[in-house]
């Protein structure tokens, strides 16, 4: 089964983030702190009902869906990076290569809805 994939939907701004180890505050504490990856088009939108269901057997909570053009320095991420689209902060849980073509990036990912599931350093 071949998907396509319309460029046009592509109308987002997303920028991937990483935890960089080596961050360091203003005191010259180590801390946790992002870094920033890349930012690229993409889209993204919530995962209707009936997919939220069939993909949570497997993911867990899954919220929304975003495709991006495949790029080399993306192909490491993986549960521990974040994505950032319109000031929200998402949890990624899944990266696939569609179709393994090196066309296309499929990233499940996680909404922080609730305040104490988000830590302090990771509000932008």
């Amino acid at each position: 089964m071949r998907r396509t994939i319309d460029i046009g939907a592509l109308n987002k701004r997303v920028t991937f983030l990483a935890l960089d180890p080596d961050a360091v505050d203003e005191l010259g504490q180590h801390t946790n702190g992002l870094t920033e990856i890349a930012t690229v088009w993409g889209s993204l939108y919530p995962v209707r009902g009936q997919e939220f269901y069939e993909v949570q057997k497997i993911q867990g909570r899954v919220t929304h869906k975003c495709y991006v053009r495949y790029r080399s320095a993306l192909e490491n991420l993986d549960s521990n990076a974040y994505l950032s689209c319109a000031g929200r902060v998402y949890s990624i849980e899944s990266v696939t290569n569609l179709e393994l073509e090196n066309k296309f990036m499929e990233i499940y990912c996680t909404e922080h809805i609730n305040k104490e599931e988000v830590p302090q350093w990771l509000t932008l």
